[in-house]
């Protein structure tokens, strides 16, 4: 990270380089305050609040010719300094994170991995029974320790409770799409989709509810949204949401309604929003460097 003297100009010079759309009128754009580089794809980053750590996830290489475990954690400081870039390693291609019981959980090709904070270490795997690639994305996890997870390989999201990890909800994915982005949200589950299938054609993704007491699947707003990746409630009653491919910022209103607050580059991925503190942080998946904002939503 570059020291505190040097913020306000990268701020100066980040913003005259990359495209940014304006603000609507009711919500504010973010106010860049620093940028850290160094990672290997990151995908999604957590706030550990006992320890005053960020956690980051890294996919390093990707694709055909993808080098097979070479994924691995990130440990930052309070401050978004670097303490150890390759601290939990030997995961595949790791993305959403979770906190919950004490444990670290990521979202991998094969598997839920579960990762105790302490040792630094890969405790267990949590797999589909089948064996196959679960296809995982994000992680979450709700106030009772509970942890979720969605299969694109059998549109199903997996729940990890008590030590059990089994199938919860499976999903009409020609309504839904494939979820993306998975939030725990008070009562229910958030997940975004990156697009679900028309009649026309595909459509841009949106935003499903399933409430965590009876498992019914809703909506939340009826127009598209975008290629879904990051979900953080904003604290009042809204969300941050990360557009990957135009690498757009947006607030989407209880009621569904869509604020652009910047438009990046392709990759904005599983951000964190800590409304307490005012800051958004932004993984940069294609850049390789992870981005923090002070912003609050408007009134």
């Amino acid at each position: 990270m570059r020291p505190p003297s040097s913020r306000a100009a990268l701020a100066a010079l980040l913003l005259s380089v990359l495209p940014v759309a304006a603000a609507s009128a009711a919500q504010p754009a973010p106010e860049l305050l620093w940028t850290v580089g160094g990672f290997s794809a990151p995908e999604s980053v957590v706030y550990d609040r006992a320890r005053d750590r960020y956690y980051v996830s890294n996919m390093a290489t990707r694709g055909d010719g993808a080098t097979p475990g070479d994924g691995f954690i990130s440990r930052l400081d309070g401050s978004g300094r670097i303490l150890d870039l390759k601290w939990i390693t030997g995961l595949q291609n790791p993305k959403g994170l979770a906190l919950a019981n004490g444990r670290l959980y990521a979202g991998d090709d094969d598997a839920l991995v579960e990762m105790d904070l302490d040792r630094a270490t890969i405790v267990a795997r949590h797999a589909p029974a089948d064996g196959e690639p679960a296809q995982f994305n994000d992680a979450t996890a709700d106030a009772a320790g509970n942890v979720y997870v969605f299969s694109r390989r059998l549109d199903t999201v997996f729940r990890l409770s008590a030590g059990t990890f089994a199938p919860w909800v499976k999903v009409d994915a020609t309504t839904t799409g494939k979820f993306n982005g998975v939030r725990a949200d008070g009562d229910r589950l958030l997940l975004g989709s990156w697009q679900v299938p028309a009649p026309d054609g595909e459509k841009a993704g949106h935003l499903t509810t399933i409430d965590l007491a009876s498992g019914a699947v809703g909506r939340i707003g009826s127009a598209p949204i975008g290629h879904i990746d990051g979900i953080e409630p904003d604290g009042r009653g809204g969300w941050v949401i990360t557009d990957f491919t135009p690498g757009r910022l947006l607030r989407v209103g209880p009621d569904g309604e869509v604020d652009t607050l910047l438009t990046l580059s392709i990759g904005t991925a599983d951000i964190l929003y800590q409304p307490d503190r005012q800051l958004l942080l932004v993984p940069m998946l294609r850049n390789d460097h992870l981005r923090a904002y002070r912003w609050a939503p408007q009134e």
